[in-house]
Parts: structure tokens; C-alpha cells; sequence
């Protein structure tokens, strides 16, 4: 056995798949699923052959389970399919044996970013996340995207990072464009970053009441639900919301540059700020966009918009 192979087939190497494996949601997959993924061919079949069946297992005691005893290959086997399922799955993996080996640094995002024209200065603050995930990037003072990716790769040394943030590092990993839409002013089927879906975001981000009053100011007819909801709405809520929503887009019209001149300049001509915004496909989303980008310059119709066209009316 070549000095590789007793790398790729060590105890320390099956001590790091379990690992990884313990609070892993594929732990109770069919092994033979995970294998057609991965393009191997798993020899057993039964809803029982999962991950989980195994990872109890050190090297020496799985040699001596039924089905593997005299039989290394199998054991290589299952490790290769392990193994190419995390590499798959889970974009932290190889980043946490760097970190352990603190031999080298990672660049696997800083390459995919390039690949897909994605500056790695974005500001980490006009990333789409959940309150708490925002909050957590803000403790820490992480300012730009390559910061967060790095961030969360730090905590998938300790196990702990979840929720939207490993979403997102694993469909940037994956280059899942819907997924990473969600996230950033990606668009679908183009390179790069995007003024109005960043916009729209900033909108989706809002609470249901603000996106309510945007939508109305907009003419978009709404259901007798939203009507009640916005009626017992505090317009002292919605005022502040959109005044650090307006805030907000003002840091992105300084980052889109360009982009924000040609906006602007749709407004100051007559001509159709709409169809600036039809790219994030979404009609509402497109409608709350094009009245909080109004708002910003003096374009709101005040009779159209009612009390936000009075608080806001430049």
C-alpha cells in the first residue's frame, strides 16, 4: 500500500469521517443513495445501511463487522463514498483540516467568487440573512462577504455554525444560483452583482406592515387580510422602518456607482424606472423596489402614496 492510500485509509482519516458524520442529516441516509451520488456502487442494499450503522465503529472494530471481515476493499469503499459525500455536501471540511493542520490557507471561495465575477469586498452588511445571523456578523465586526464566508468556515471548526449562513456558504459552494439569490444580488444566469436585485432585497428584508404601505403605494390591489393588517398598522413603526431602509440604499447607490447613475437618471428623464427593476422577477418585490427607490428621489406621488408620500415628500 503506497504511502497515499495509507493516508486516505488510516485510522485518523476514518476518526475524521465519523466526525463529521455524527451530526451530519445524511448520518441516516442509504449509503447506496449517497454512492449513486457520487458515482460509486454500494454492495448492500436495506434502509439500514446508512452512515449511522458504521460511524460507531473504530477502523480495527469495523474490519471485524459482518460483510467486511477479510474484505479491506469494502472498508475503502465506504470511506471513498464518505468521503466524496462531504466533499459534496460540506464546504467546510477541507477548510477545518487546513485550519487543523495550520499548514496552509484555503482559497476554494476566493476561487469560485472569481469564477462567478463576485467581488470579495462586497459589504457583508447588504447580505440577506436572518435577524440573528445579521447580528452575529455585526458582533463580530465582519465587513465584507469574504469576511463572512471566512467567518463561517471558523465555526464549522467547532460544529456550531447552521442555519442561513451554512446555506449560503454551501450554495456558493454548490454555485446554487437560486439559492444564492436569496442571499445576495445574484442573478440567475448572469456573473456578478446587481443594483436591483440588491434593492430587493432591502425590501424583502422589511417587515410585512412597511412592505404593506410600499405595495399600496404602488396601486397594487390588496386582499381584505392586508388591508385590516395595514389599518391597525403604526405608521411610527413603518416611518422608522423606511427611513433605515432609505439609509440602507443610499450605501448601495454608493457601491453600485454606475448602476445608481443610470437609475437616477431614468427618474430625472421621464423615462421607466420599472422596467429597471423587471430582472428580479418577482411582481411585488419589483413594485416595492421601484416606490422605496421613488422615495430616495423625490419621485413619490404623494396623492398615490398617502402618508408616505406625506413623511417622505421631498
Amino acid at each position: 500500500m503506497s504511502d497515499t492510500d495509507l493516508e486516505k485509509y488510516s485510522s485518523e482519516e476514518w476518526d475524521f469521517l465519523r466526525k463529521r458524520f455524527y451530526n451530519n442529516i445524511l448520518n441516516e441516509t442509504e449509503i447506496g443513495k449517497l454512492g449513486q451520488n457520487v458515482g460509486i456502487s454500494w454492495p448492500f442494499k436495506g434502509k439500514d445501511e446508512t452512515p449511522a450503522k458504521y460511524i460507531d465503529y473504530s477502523l480495527d472494530e469495523l474490519k471485524e463487522v459482518p460483510g467486511f471481515v477479510g474484505k479491506m476493499s469494502r472498508v475503502k469503499l465506504l470511506m471513498n463514498i464518505l468521503r466524496e459525500t462531504l466533499a459534496f455536501d460540506d464546504p467546510f471540511g477541507d477548510m477545518v483540516a487546513t485550519v487543523e493542520s495550520g499548514t496552509e490557507e484555503d482559497f476554494t471561495f476566493e476561487r469560485i467568487l472569481e469564477k462567478l465575477a463576485i467581488p470579495t469586498d462586497y459589504p457583508a452588511e447588504f447580505l440577506h440573512f436572518s435577524k440573528d445571523t445579521e447580528g452575529l456578523l455585526r458582533n463580530e465586526e465582519v465587513e465584507t462577504l469574504i469576511g463572512c464566508i471566512h467567518f463561517g468556515q471558523k465555526l464549522a471548526e467547532s460544529v456550531v455554525v447552521g442555519g442561513d449562513l451554512r446555506t449560503f456558504l454551501n450554495s456558493l459552494a454548490h454555485k446554487d444560483e437560486k439559492n444564492l439569490a436569496q442571499h445576495m444580488p445574484y442573478r440567475r444566469g448572469n456573473r456578478g452583482l446587481h443594483l436591483p436585485e440588491a434593492i430587493g432585497l432591502i425590501c424583502e428584508n422589511l417587515a410585512p406592515a412597511t412592505k404593506l404601505h410600499l405595495l399600496k403605494a404602488g396601486g397594487v390591489t390588496l386582499d381584505e387580510t392586508e388591508r385590516r393588517k395595514l389599518e391597525h398598522a403604526s405608521e411610527l413603526d413603518v416611518q422608522a422602518e423606511i427611513k433605515a431602509a432609505l439609509e440602507r440604499l443610499d450605501k448601495l447607490l454608493g457601491w453600485f456607482k454606475p448602476d445608481a447613475s443610470d437609475l437616477e437618471q431614468s427618474f430625472a428623464t421621464g423615462g421607466s424606472p420599472d422596467r429597471y427593476f423587471i430582472p428580479i422577477n418577482d411582481a411585488r418585490r419589483e413594485r416595492m423596489a421601484v416606490e422605496l427607490t421613488k422615495l430616495r428621489f423625490g419621485q413619490q406621488d404623494q396623492g398615490k402614496a398617502g402618508f408616505l408620500g406625506r413623511l417622505f415628500g421631498r
